[in-house]
């Protein structure tokens, strides 16, 4: 066998005339060589582009999509150098490739990566601010005007009872009632009101002096006063009608009894007067301010008289006021309401509100539209000496005859003098305003 062999191999190594170049064989194992280290150096390069594809290209989506939940979670790295660097910053340093990949995504953002900052909008309601609507409407009211002065009226009386407005005077003085007709009082000090033993519904008004209130009795009812000393009085003279409004100005009572004749008493001494001027019944009482009596004839003079109370004459006479009709037999009397103070005279009629100088009579300002009056309301006018409320159950309107502007709020607000009583969040609120 071993002879056999070296035989073998002594033929196969001789020379032939078919045998090729004996560098041959090297120069293929060099080309083999060169190819598979070709081979290696494209895989690894192959290997790297993948890498940097899988690395890259999450980073990117997350940094340019404008998600906060991602891009808010990046956090500060530390380079090899040592140096804090944002991974946002990191990855807009990168190099772009020149040739955009095949497999480019056709959607996403076209631009490089912004810093980490989250763009998407977020809708922050008064809730998640902490402004109430009551706080809403006073900073709209110090946009408006001057405020100062403001005291807290607690929502419920000294007892626990819960309180609502009904009647402001130009001292401050805050007269309201609880659910069972108990009359309480606050005032510029604020606080929880003090119920003053006295129940009533409607008729309430103050004066430094005293106050005022319809008492009814049975199917009768009388216009009642008490001073401070604690005398009390019957001041209407023919008794007094509950739903017609009653005003306190000037230490003077004006009411109307139920032939809707207006009536007046000075102050809290004893039964007043009705009011004429000579034999004329002057009309229907629709607004005061002291000395001047608003009254309203709209069947047969056809005109609105502005009354003087201490001198018993008429002052002045005006057509009926835009929007009020005229009163015919066939048709049931049209419900408008009015106010007034020293320089103005303002009504709501026909669903608009409007106010004129008292003193002109003209010309006409129109302050817009007013809302309904909720089912069993019967909504009122007060005037101070800028502002004009309108209340209509569980919304109010605030109006500004300076600038033309209105405010809404919800609940009772009362105007008087140079105070604003307005509903906040819970309670209330008393301010100056000018």
């Amino acid at each position: 066998m071993d002879d056999l062999e070296r035989r073998l191999g002594a033929l196969l190594s001789e020379p032939s005339e078919g045998d090729p170049p004996p560098d041959l064989a090297g120069r293929i194992h060099r080309a083999v060589a060169t190819r598979r280290r070709n081979r290696r150096a494209i895989g690894l390069a192959a290997a790297a582009c993948a890498t940097a594809v899988v690395v890259a290209v999450p980073l990117a989506v997350r940094a340019g999509n404008g998600d906060a939940a991602t891009t808010a979670g990046l956090t500060p790295t530390t380079s090899p150098s040592g140096i804090a660097t944002d991974p946002a910053t990191e990855l807009a340093e990168l190099p772009t490739p020149t040739t955009a990949p095949t497999t480019a995504p056709t959607t996403g953002p076209t631009t490089g990566p912004s810093t980490a900052q989250p763009t998407a909008t977020i809708t922050l309601t008064p809730d998640q601010y902490g402004t109430s609507v009551g706080t809403r409407f006073e900073q709209s009211l110090r946009a408006l005007m001057t405020v100062t002065d403001i005291v807290e009226i607690e929502p419920r009386t000294a007892s626990g009872e819960p309180f609502v407005p009904a009647a402001l005077s130009s001292d401050g003085t805050v007269l309201g009632r609880t659910p069972s007709g108990k009359v309480a009082e606050a005032g510029p000090t604020g606080g929880a009101p003090e119920e003053l033993g006295i129940s009533a519904r409607s008729g309430l008004g103050s004066d430094p002096a005293f106050r005022t209130w319809i008492e009814r009795k049975g199917k009768e009812a009388d216009q009642r006063c008490r001073t401070a000393d604690g005398t009390t009085h019957t001041v209407s003279p023919q008794g007094a009608d509950p739903k017609a409004p009653v005003w306190v100005d000037g230490g003077v009572i004006v009411g109307s009894d139920v032939m809707r004749q207006a009536w007046m008493a000075k102050a809290c001494t004893g039964v007043g007067t009705v009011i004429r001027t000579g034999s004329l019944l002057i009309g229907d009482a629709v607004a005061f301010s002291y000395p001047y009596l608003f009254a309203v004839e709209p069947s047969n003079a056809k005109v609105l008289r502005v009354i003087d109370v201490e001198r018993g004459s008429v002052a002045a006479e005006h057509p009926l006021p835009e929007g009020v009709v005229t009163h015919t037999m066939d048709q049931p009397d049209q419900k408008w309401y009015a106010a007034a103070s020293g320089q103005r005279f303002a009504w709501v009629a026909g669903g608009v509100l409007r106010w004129v100088p008292k003193e002109a009579w003209q010309p006409v300002s129109t302050l817009g539209g007013v809302p309904s009056p909720d089912k069993g309301v019967t909504p009122w006018l007060t005037m101070g000496n800028r502002l004009i409320t309108y209340n209509t159950g569980q919304l109010s309107i605030l109006s500004d005859p300076v600038t033309g502007q209105q405010r809404k709020n919800p609940g009772v607000m009362l105007a008087a003098g140079d105070w604003l009583l307005w509903k906040h969040d819970d309670g209330y609120r008393l301010a100056k305003v000018q």
